[in-house]
């Protein structure tokens, strides 16, 4: 999402005249956007403030902003420690920041403007459905940084879908922090889907990220029957034990998140399941973390994202006792590492000699980047410019952990 809404400023920005510089050192505008999910997310947004405070002292003219959900959490404590941080702008207030910043730089000229983007068109294009969120999580810091559930006007998200694929976009990816529970006046996300799907020249859907409460049976019987829609899937578990699933606040048991895991094989065979897990989360004991072990085992998702647990200020869970060592969380999280790294490559060694239909995505000398509908990436060697943004069958000779090796049949 962050790299969606990156885009649509850069976009925005461009209406008023303000291009990207190619290098940090010719820019007069310097924009951070900002992620609060977890606290190295902001470790890092503070460390590169710290170089850009240097930086300005070298080009006393130049503007720095900061926008998105760290600004939007503690702009108090951004203002105090750097100075020379110009303007900040928090999530919530996203969509004006490109005028806020066209008024800084004293900038008032507004015109529909080309993307350089558009000119060269994007194969996949990232499309935002819906913000914020109403699940409060007990580790989650999403819901006051964004904000409530608020889905966006459904023939407006078609309107985009459908320019997206006039300026060349094969593949639409639709974003939300809780995709599959959009709704906006009678039309959910299954409606909104089959609605994009009926665009001419789109070939392919995917969505971004599900909450397993909201992953109804018409979805799952809709991602069966259309066939633009990929057979993947993000399902975060976050943990198999119903002990730290209550205490997370995730709504659900891991019995029955494994039963829609079972209902998506049987609707969709061939489909990639992949995940979030957090382990070390307080009150964690060794056999909560085991019975996580055994889900991933037993599941076999196609990848995963495993984090050690940080407490977020504001949620429920900075009020409880973060009990489990640092050394434990280490150690759990290598575990859980390790045994998906070790599934992935026996699912991709499993697709050697088989034909796959992928989706051209970029170019890099004379290797193509590619991509099954399953979400494995393919890269293909011989291939020239003409082949992007085509779909072609691809016969796989060889397999890394989490990549595939073809050539064009």
């Amino acid at each position: 999402m962050n790299i969606c809404e990156s885009d649509k400023l850069g976009h925005a920005l461009s209406c008023y005249g303000i291009l990207k510089a190619n290098v940090l050192q010719k820019a007069d505008i310097v924009i951070l956007n900002t992620c609060s999910v977890r606290d190295q997310a902001e470790q890092k947004a503070f460390s590169f403030l710290g170089r850009a405070e240097e930086f300005k002292r070298e080009k006393p003219n130049i503007k720095i902003v900061v926008v998105g959900c760290m600004a939007e959490r503690i702009e108090h404590k951004i203002k105090h420690r750097f100075k020379s941080v110009n303007l900040i702008i928090g999530a919530k207030d996203i969509d004006n920041a490109a005028f806020k910043i066209a008024d800084l730089c004293d900038i008032s000229n507004y015109s529909i403007a080309e993307r350089e983007s558009d000119k060269a068109f994007d194969i996949i294009k990232y499309i935002t459905v819906m913000r914020g969120c109403d699940n409060y999580c007990s580790y989650c810091v999403v819901p006051f940084v964004r904000g409530q559930e608020t889905s966006f006007k459904s023939s407006d998200i078609i309107e985009d879908c459908r320019l997206a694929v006039n300026n060349g976009a094969k593949e639409i990816m639709l974003l939300g922090q809780n995709v599959n529970s959009y709704k906006y006046d009678d039309i959910k996300f299954t409606d909104l889907v089959k609605n994009i799907a009926k665009i001419d020249g789109l070939e392919r859907i995917r969505f971004m990220t599900n909450h397993p409460k909201d992953l109804s049976n018409e979805l799952i019987d809709m991602m069966a029957r259309e066939p633009k829609v990929c057979s993947h899937i993000h399902l975060p578990m976050q943990s198999a034990s119903n002990n730290i699933l209550l205490a997370m606040n995730r709504k659900y048991t891991y019995q029955q998140y494994l039963m829609l895991i079972k209902k998506l094989r049987v609707a969709v065979p061939d489909i990639s399941v992949t995940t979030d897990i957090i382990v070390g989360f307080p009150g964690e004991t060794e056999e909560d973390f085991e019975q996580t072990l055994k889900a991933v085992k037993e599941i076999r998702f196609g990848g995963l994202y495993v984090f050690r647990y940080s407490s977020r200020p504001n949620t429920r869970a900075a009020s409880m006792d973060d009990d489990v060592p640092l050394e434990d969380k280490k150690k759990r999280h290598s575990i859980i590492l390790k045994e998906s790294n070790k599934i992935s490559i026996e699912i991709v060694a499993s697709m050697v000699g088989t034909t796959q239909q992928v989706l051209a995505e970029k170019i890099e000398g004379d290797v193509i980047e590619t991509r099954t509908r399953s979400g494995r990436k393919v890269f293909v060697k011989c291939a020239s410019k003409k082949d992007l943004g085509k779909q072609l069958n691809v016969s796989i000779k060889e397999a890394k952990i989490n990549s595939l090796f073809g050539e064009i049949i």
